[in-house]
This record gives C-alpha cells, sequence and structure tokens, in this order.
C-alpha cells in the first residue's frame, strides 16, 4: 500500500493547561483564571483530564484543537474525512486544478493490470482536456485511487471520534484509513496518552459488499422533498417566542435568523456524482446518510456531461470507460483483490444516492451558493429541484430563497459575477 501521509501541524500544546483547567472548574472555587493557575501542563494535569475521560466527560477535549495536513491520500480518504461534520476542511478543487499528474494509490494485494488501467483512466481525463472538455468535467473518469491534498482542522473530541472509526470502525475495513489512523494515533499519544482505544470507538466496521458489478448507463440527478414541518404556525409561533414580531421576511437577511432552525426539511436525492457528494458533503449543518462508493461502483449509472456529450470522440471514450469499469472491477476482485478495495475502482462520475436533512437556516445558506449560475452545473440543478418543490408547498417563505444576489441584493464573486443578478419573482427554476 502505498499511501500518503496524515500529518499533525498545529497541535498547541500549551492547550493541555486549558483542557485540565476545564476538568477542573465545575468543583474548584475560584474564577477561572484563577482556576487556570493551578495547572503546569505535565504529569498533573494529564492525570486529571485521564480521570475526567474516565468518568465518560470528554466534552473537556474541545479545548484542544489540532489541524491535520493530509499528503497525497486517495480520494476515498477525502470522502470518508469530509463525512465527519464537525471539522473544517479545505480541498484542493478538481473544479480548477488540472489533476493529470495527480497520481493515484494502489490498494494493498492488487492484481496485475491495476495500474494499466489507473494509466489508462489519466490519460483519457488528459485526453478529453484535449478535445477542449473543462476540467470539472474530464474529471469524472479519475478513478477513486487518485491522490487528494486537503487541510482538516477540529477539535481533541471529534479527533478521537475520527482516528477511532479509522482503526476500528466503519473505516478499518481499508487498509490505507488504518495505516493513516496508526499514524495519528501515534502524533495524538504525544500529547494525550493512552485516551485513544478500542474501547473508545464506539462503533463496529459494518456493511455488506455488493455480489456484482453492472454497467448501467447515463442518468440525471433528481432531488425529491420526503418531509417537511408545518411552517407557517411553527414560524409565527417562533417569531412570537422570540419577540421579533410576526413576519418573516427579515430572516432571510438577518444575521441571526434562529426561528428559521426549527423548520426542518428532509430530502432523498438520487444519481448525483461521486463528485457531486463531496459537494453536499461540505455543508456541515446538515444530517446526511450517504451511498457507500462501493455501492455506486456496482450500480454502474454515470452522469453525462453536455459538454462531453457534444463531441462525438469523448463520448464514445468516456461511456466506453463506464461501461468497462465493472467488469474491471470484478476482474480485479476474482485475480485476488479484496472485495472491499475494488472502491478504489470507482470513477468520480459514478452516481450514488442521498439522504440528508437541512433545517430553513442552513437550507437559506445552501441555495444562496448552490443556485448560483457559478455553481457547479450538476448540484446547481439539483438545488433549484429541492428549491422549486419548496416554493410548491411552502412558497410565501421559499420565495425569497435563491441565489445571494436574489435573497441580498449584491452578489459575493466580484470578478467572477455572471453580471445577471436575479430578483423576486425572476429566478426560474
Amino acid at each position: 500500500m502505498n499511501t500518503g501521509t496524515a500529518t499533525i501541524i498545529l497541535e498547541n500544546p500549551e492547550a493541555l493547561k486549558t483542557v485540565a483547567s476545564a476538568g477542573r472548574i465545575s468543583t474548584t472555587g475560584g474564577s477561572a483564571l484563577e482556576v487556570l493557575k493551578k495547572s503546569d501542563g505535565g504529569r498533573k494535569d494529564l492525570q486529571l483530564v485521564g480521570k475526567v475521560l474516565s468518568s465518560g466527560h470528554r466534552s473537556v477535549l474541545e479545548h484542544q484543537t489540532l489541524s491535520i495536513a493530509f499528503d497525497d491520500v486517495s480520494v476515498l480518504v477525502e470522502q470518508f474525512a469530509i463525512e465527519f461534520r464537525l471539522a473544517s476542511f479545505t480541498v484542493k478543487s478538481r473544479r480548477y486544478v488540472d489533476f493529470s499528474g495527480a497520481g493515484y494509490v494502489v490498494p494493498e494485494g492488487a492484481p496485475e493490470g491495476f495500474d494499466k488501467r489507473m494509466e489508462e483512466l489519466f490519460a483519457l481525463y488528459g485526453r478529453l482536456l484535449e478535445l477542449g472538455v473543462p476540467r470539472e468535467d474530464a474529471r469524472f473518469v479519475l478513478p477513486y485511487c487518485f491522490r487528494s491534498n486537503f487541510y482538516m482542522t477540529l477539535n481533541a473530541r471529534e479527533f478521537v471520534h475520527f482516528v477511532c472509526a479509522m482503526l476500528y470502525g466503519r473505516g478499518s475495513r481499508y487498509a490505507e484509513l488504518r495505516e493513516l489512523g496508526a499514524s495519528l494515533k501515534a502524533q495524538f499519544d504525544r500529547l494525550y496518552p493512552g485516551v485513544i482505544r478500542p474501547e473508545a470507538a464506539g462503533e463496529t466496521a459494518s456493511g455488506s459488499l455488493p455480489g456484482a458489478f453492472c454497467a448501467g448507463g447515463a442518468v440525471e440527478g433528481s432531488a425529491r422533498l420526503v418531509s417537511k414541518p408545518e411552517c407557517g404556525p411553527l414560524l409565527e409561533m417562533a417569531l412570537k417566542f422570540s419577540g421579533r414580531g410576526d413576519k418573516a421576511d427579515f430572516l432571510l437577511t438577518d444575521a441571526r435568523p434562529r426561528e428559521l432552525e426549527l423548520l426542518y426539511f428532509v430530502f432523498a436525492v438520487r444519481n448525483v456524482s461521486l463528485s457531486c457528494v463531496t459537494h453536499f458533503a461540505r455543508h456541515r449543518m446538515q444530517s446526511p446518510l450517504f451511498m457507500p462508493t462501493l455501492d455506486a461502483l456496482a450500480r454502474g449509472n454515470y452522469v453525462l456531461p453536455e459538454t462531453i456529450a457534444a463531441i462525438p470522440e469523448a463520448r464514445a471514450a468516456y461511456e466506453a470507460a463506464f461501461q468497462a469499469q465493472g467488469a474491471f472491477a470484478q476482474e480485479m476482485i476474482r485475480l485476488g483483490l479484496r472485495p472491499e478495495d475494488a472502491a478504489y475502482c470507482a470513477l468520480s462520475g459514478h452516481t450514488a444516492d442521498i439522504l440528508f436533512g437541512m433545517n430553513a437556516r442552513e437550507l437559506l445558506h445552501f441555495f444562496k451558493l448552490r443556485t448560483c449560475e457559478r455553481a457547479q452545473w450538476e448540484i446547481r440543478a439539483v438545488a433549484r429541484q429541492m428549491l422549486a418543490q419548496l416554493r410548491a408547498c411552502e412558497g410565501e417563505l421559499f420565495d425569497g430563497y435563491g441565489p445571494s444576489c436574489l435573497v441580498t441584493g449584491r452578489c459575493p464573486e466580484g470578478r467572477l459575477s455572471c453580471g445577471r443578478p436575479r430578483k423576486r419573482g425572476e429566478m426560474e427554476i
């Protein structure tokens, strides 16, 4: 396994004093600063933190933050990481950066022929670029073993959860995640020895493996509103309770529209590319369930961008790549590839389903970004379907939702603006 690395690049060892003080303050007299003076950042503080954690009070770890640089790991690792919502991420964009030379991770025990196929897919990516296909569309042929680089920042409590999931939970089926998890554990042990252990995992590895891989076809993404609240009465009650009147229009531009958080909506999104799934996952304030990458490969369906469909040579090569990939994965398994590692054979354009819930405040943020003309075309189309359904059933509130120009009257894109600001009533969905 030729994995990349995961390196803690910012840890602030002085934070131990704050973590220990957090463990003391609820049972110790004196002010916050007086309690802090009792911490020395040494063995006594570590013993105290260990005692507090053993009692189940893990919130003290939230006062320690960590930043991680993931260097040349597979995009499969990236997908796993960004599903942890109590963290911040910045990822190298496949819409704007040329990934011709990105390289790829070879899973442990990959049979002969794996490298050859990956090289063919990277060559196809380069050929699509030469034919005039934009990078954001050519990327759909990149296999899910291609190398990714990103930063992740999170508090130590979520870090422990993250690493335990890599070592002992749902990520442990992949050798790459286990190796990266072991490296992160060793680095964290220098700060808080013994905190990461199997019993801290809280989850076990699970999930069935597909029995067959299909050669699917081109599909378009769709969204369906699954459940919603009675917005009018609930919003009226929330506004009265907060003492902010009985009109909701101001909430769309208010700095603290807490009332909108009480309105919760569930959507089922089908047949969006694995690349598009990452766009959804980056919205932190939601409750999502994602289809496993391996199941997306097994189903075999894929997106077909208009830019590729318009070029006969590009379309033929593109569709041939997707039609062949399921059979390739099946052959790799027959030759000895572990079935779970067939996920590395998925292409970024293979489609998956998502079930997620967002409150109306997060939906306001989501639509400001994702219905904008600058948004990636695939998620923009799905976002507009979502908004159309919300307007159809709750128009009084959602007629005011849309891109930033419609909601706030100004465009945040600067020189990249489309130059066509929308106003209420003018937004076509």
